[in-house]
């Protein structure tokens, strides 16, 4: 089976999250696999499959690339396009579902980087220190990795333009970080592009 066509099983994703997470947010994560699925529904890349495919392909390489078991980074990884589905999903109702940072991630990955200079995210007392920046790079990242992955299968019409376009919006930023899972995305997407451009 090429690549393209394969995706992360619900199934799967519970085995991969066995042990890492607690029941609590396992539900949590797998609320956010059925509503990403359900939103998703019909709708396909251009080369057939469905788009539902890469939202649990990013998640997957989150899990399984990374070993990043944060229930909100998977949360967040699964729905990262939901706003592009036919659907009325609102950030309240991921807020009501899946909570503020989760919804603020997903708000964040509707634009470009600079969201983050005019919309920090506002810690609450009682919640871990977080920085959304490195969260959404890893998420957008990840998501570009899948698709450099699936672009021999016609994912993209103009594949070159697609890499010059990522490098140029997401190569700087991301190479300026010390996160060691950005360091790994990058340098993924670098492989992958040598691949194509040689």
């Amino acid at each position: 089976m090429n690549y393209n066509q394969t995706y992360l099983a619900k199934e799967d994703l519970q085995m991969k999250l066995e042990g890492k997470v607690g029941s609590l947010e396992l539900n949590k994560i797998i609320s956010a696999y059925e509503m990403a699925d359900n939103a998703y529904n019909d709708m396909q890349l251009p080369d057939g499959t469905p788009h539902f495919f890469h939202c649990t392909r990013v998640c997957n390489i989150i899990i399984s690339e990374l070993e990043l078991f944060d229930p909100d980074l998977i949360c967040a990884a699964l729905l990262h396009k939901i706003y592009a589905a036919e659907v009325e999903i609102s950030r309240e109702i991921i807020d009501l579902n899946f909570g503020p940072y989760v919804a603020f991630l997903v708000e964040a990955l509707k634009d470009e980087y600079k969201f983050f200079k005019d919309n920090p995210f506002k810690v609450e007392d009682d919640d871990k220190l977080r920085i959304p920046s490195d969260d959404y790079l890893i998420i957008w990242l990840a998501d570009h990795l899948d698709t450099f992955r699936c672009l021999d299968y016609g994912v993209r019409m103009n594949p070159i333009k697609y890499i010059k376009e990522t490098e140029k919006l997401l190569f700087g930023i991301a190479e300026d970080s010390n996160n060691l899972s950005i360091v790994y995305l990058l340098n993924e997407l670098k492989q992958e592009r040598n691949k194509i451009l040689g």
